[in-house]
Parts: C-alpha cells; sequence; structure tokens
C-alpha cells in the first residue's frame, strides 16, 4: 500500500496553488494527499495552509521523480511548461504504473510522450492523461457526450463542430507554454491533423476530415459568426485521439466521425477581428522578436488574474453535429469560472480524484474522455462546475 492516493506536483506556482486549494475543497476527508514542489519554504507554508504533507521534488532529476511516484498512486502536475519540466515525472509514472494527469496543451511533447510511453504504461497499467484542464476536457467530454446521443438516435455521427464563448484572463504559465513549444517546434511539424493518432498515417488515410470553412463563417443555428479559435489545434487533435483510443477498445465513434472548432461571436466584424489577431499572434511566436515583446509585456510565471477576474470568468461550449443551420443534435454547456484558471483546476482536481477512485478505464498515454468518459461528466456536474445551460 503506498504512503499517499494523490500527489500534486507544481503545488506553489500560480496555477498549482489553485489546483491545491480545489483538492481541499473538494475531496472526502479521507483521502491521503500531498503536495509537490521545488521551494520547501512555500511547501511549508501551503501545506499548513491546507493540512497537507509537503514534499520537495525536483522534477527534472529522474531519480527524485522515481521516489516521489513510489509513495502515491496517482500524481497531478501542475509544473509547465511540460517540455522543459514534465518528462522525467511522466516517465516515471508510465514505468511503476502509477497514474498521472497535468494541464498541458503541448502538442509536440505530448506526441514524444506517446512515442516513448504509452506502449510501457500499457504494460505497467499507468493511465497517463495530458490535457486534463481547459485544453482539453469540456471540448473532449462534450464531443463524447453528442456522439453517444447521436448513436442512442440512429442518426449520422459526422461534421461535428464546436463553438466557444468565453471570459477569462492569461497567466504566466500559460503565455511561458507557448513560447517553449514555439521555439522548439515549428508550426509545419504540428500540422498533422491526426498528429496524436496511433497511426497518423492510417488515419490520415482512412479517417473522415471536417469540411474546408472559410476563415470566418455565419453560423444559423447561433445566431453568430465563427472565428478561428486559439486553442483548436490542440482540442481537436485530442479528441481525435480519443475517437481512434475508443474504436480499438470497441467503442467506436464511428467511420465518418469529424469534429471541427472555432470561436463565436454575434458579429461579423468581431469574428474577422478575431481571425487578424490570430494572425498577429501567430507571427509574433514565430519570430524571436515577437517572443521577446510577449515576454516583456505579458505575464510572468508564477502570476495570473485575480480573483475579481477569476469569478467573472465563464466557458460557453456549443457543440453541433451536421448542418450549422439544422443541426441533427447539440450540446450547450456552461462552465463558470475563468477557464485558463478556474476551469481548468476543477477539471484537473476531478481527474485526479477519479483516478484515485478507480474509475480509469484503460491504460496508457490516453484522453480523458476515453479514461473516464461519462463518469467525469458526472462528477463535475456534481461540483456544479459543468452546467447544462447557458
Amino acid at each position: 500500500m503506498t504512503e499517499f492516493d494523490l500527489v500534486l506536483h507544481g503545488a506553489t506556482g500560480f496555477t498549482g496553488q489553485l489546483a491545491a486549494k480545489e483538492i481541499a475543497r473538494t475531496a472526502d476527508s479521507g483521502l491521503r494527499w500531498a503536495i509537490s514542489g521545488r521551494s520547501e519554504p512555500k511547501l511549508q507554508a501551503l501545506g499548513g495552509q491546507l493540512g497537507a504533507t509537503s514534499i520537495v521534488t525536483d522534477s527534472t532529476d529522474p531519480a527524485a521523480c522515481e521516489r516521489l511516484v513510489a509513495r502515491t498512486r496517482v500524481v497531478l502536475s501542475c509544473a509547465g511548461p511540460y517540455q522543459l519540466y514534465g518528462t522525467p515525472l511522466l516517465a516515471a509514472c508510465a514505468a511503476s504504473g502509477t497514474h498521472y494527469a497535468d494541464l498541458s496543451g503541448e502538442l509536440g511533447w505530448m506526441w514524444e510522450m506517446i512515442q516513448s510511453h504509452d506502449a510501457i504504461a500499457r504494460r505497467t497499467g499507468a493511465a497517463l492523461l495530458p490535457a486534463s484542464g481547459f485544453d482539453s476536457v469540456p471540448s473532449d467530454l462534450a464531443v463524447l457526450t453528442l456522439v453517444r446521443e447521436l448513436q442512442q438516435k440512429n442518426l449520422p455521427v459526422n461534421d461535428l463542430a464546436g463553438f466557444y464563448r468565453l471570459k477569462g484572463g492569461l497567466n504566466g504559465g500559460t503565455l511561458a507554454t507557448g513560447i517553449a513549444q514555439s521555439t522548439r517546434y515549428e508550426p509545419e511539424d504540428l500540422a498533422h491533423p491526426f498528429l496524436l493518432d496511433p497511426d497518423p498515417q492510417q488515419s490520415w488515410e482512412y479517417r473522415a476530415q471536417p469540411p474546408s470553412r472559410k476563415e470566418t463563417f455565419s453560423i444559423p443555428a447561433l445566431n453568430g459568426y465563427a472565428a478561428p479559435f486559439i486553442m483548436a489545434p490542440v482540442n481537436e487533435r485530442v479528441i481525435r485521439r480519443s475517437a481512434a483510443l475508443s474504436d480499438a477498445a470497441g467503442r467506436s465513434y464511428g467511420n465518418d466521425f469529424s469534429y471541427s472548432e472555432f470561436m463565436r461571436t454575434s458579429d461579423l466584424n468581431k469574428a474577422k477581428q478575431i481571425a487578424f489577431g490570430m494572425k498577429v499572434g501567430d507571427w509574433a511566436l514565430r519570430k524571436p522578436l515577437g517572443r521577446k515583446i510577449m515576454q516583456r509585456f505579458g505575464p510572468t510565471p508564477g502570476t495570473g488574474p485575480s480573483e475579481q477576474t477569476r469569478t467573472n470568468g465563464f466557458v460557453e461550449l456549443t457543440v453541433l453535429a451536421g448542418n450549422l443551420a439544422q443541426p441533427d443534435a447539440r450540446v450547450d454547456w456552461f462552465f463558470p469560472g475563468d477557464p485558463g484558471n478556474t476551469v481548468t483546476v476543477r477539471c484537473l482536481a476531478q481527474i485526479g480524484l477519479a483516478l484515485c477512485a478507480g474509475e480509469a478505464r484503460d491504460a496508457g498515454l490516453l484522453t480523458p474522455a476515453h479514461a473516464l468518459g461519462e463518469r467525469l461528466v458526472e462528477r463535475l456536474r456534481e461540483r456544479d462546475a459543468l452546467l447544462d445551460t447557458f
């Protein structure tokens, strides 16, 4: 028997502290949990506040990571960018059979982890869940929910499209992650639509792809307009991996399944402004000068939006199936709170508690929807972290 049920690593960072408080708020009193990080004084202060044991761990040290995961059944990590600090901890969990989840949205790193650790985790029984925050839990679960509804009604499962409206703030860790990925990878390296599938080339040849759409376009069913969404490249590929893994497990999304994702707004000019802003941001991330400007004027690691901003934030997600004027079915979900902070830590905490409860349905490097399915939807609803109406 391990010493702990769950250890939260990176607990003293901005997002880590929010996650630690969320676990303390929502976990059953019998949960044996601890917090981990590099700074002993910060850990002791936070641990004393929350009643959690503190463990000093350098996540860049493989031996330290091995010692940590040997003491627990589940590890949650808030210590990004993961391509810089995350590999030894994930590798240790894969090797030891310890369940793991993080907040990464780093496509290149996730692809590397699949290549290096998926087979190992399948042998040891570890469920490894990157992208367990705002990217990509809401999209992943909403698509799963709509797919199952369509299948129950014997309706076609094709051309699913997700549309986001949200309000919130940016934290320094998210910005640092974007800069780190742009420094390490060229956009072309991450462009394959089935990058995260078990066999991307086979998926390219046999799986359906969403229809080609303009940069901005109308959404008649929503009385609005669509624009590019910054998280779409991550969410779309995570969801395609969910579909591929579900196919292999006998819970297929169907041969014609496809998914694409966008922002939505009520105004065409606003949609065009979003599209232009996305182009400027993409250019900045590609250029050393642009990245320096972002670092100079953006939030620094360890900082984030105010409590008021986090409280007043929200996420609205609609997923439509079929024709955008008269869809066959739809999901309308509301997540209260700032997306990159409040929604993120609520998703991560419930995933951690679900893993502690033995609810993972598979082993390997998985996705939230494939690993935990409808039970994770129920957990979020039970905590009022997910509402079924705007």
